[in-house]
């Protein structure tokens, strides 16, 4: 397994894949996917990419102000975590713990210190066992179901 940066296009078909079937990788382009600071890391079984992850700059939701660090509000020391998969194959082998990390590492290097996500009831177990914390009242994204606003503070 190796982790490295590779561009936005490359982590589109598994966003399509795991986190949105049905969807065209053309129609999962985020907001932020080409902000200066972005990092698309991908997560590799071979040659084959198996694990995906993206941040860029964005500060937390301002509902949550009081829940996160309010370091994290008004500062390029946030970053967003967003389109986090690992595919059928790749899950429980590490892989996705890697790509966190390698986001993690990105986050630091650009002076980051802040990451936050909308996170699936499913992988609150797989955040918490990093270090995050779930924030707030679980809501419902329509179409994708149950969510928890998460932060980790990386300094």
């Amino acid at each position: 397994m190796t982790v490295r940066s590779v561009p936005a296009s490359a982590v589109r078909p598994l966003r399509a894949e795991v986190l949105r079937p049905g969807r065209t990788p053309e129609s999962l382009v985020y907001p932020g996917d080409d902000a200066p600071l972005a990092f698309h890391a991908g997560g590799f079984i071979g040659d084959e990419i198996h694990g995906i992850a993206t941040v860029y700059p964005e500060p937390p939701p301002e509902a949550h102000r009081g829940d996160i660090s309010e370091e994290a509000y008004g500062t390029s020391a946030t970053f967003r975590l967003r389109g986090m998969a690992t595919s059928d194959i790749a899950r429980s082998t590490g892989l996705g713990r890697e790509v966190l990390l390698a986001c993690f590492e990105h986050i630091r290097a650009s002076g980051g210190r802040f990451l936050w996500c909308n996170a699936r009831i499913g992988a609150l177990g797989f955040y918490e066992r990093m270090g995050w914390t779930a924030v707030g009242e679980e809501f419902d994204m329509p179409g994708i179901g149950g969510h928890y606003v998460m932060w980790i503070d990386l300094g």
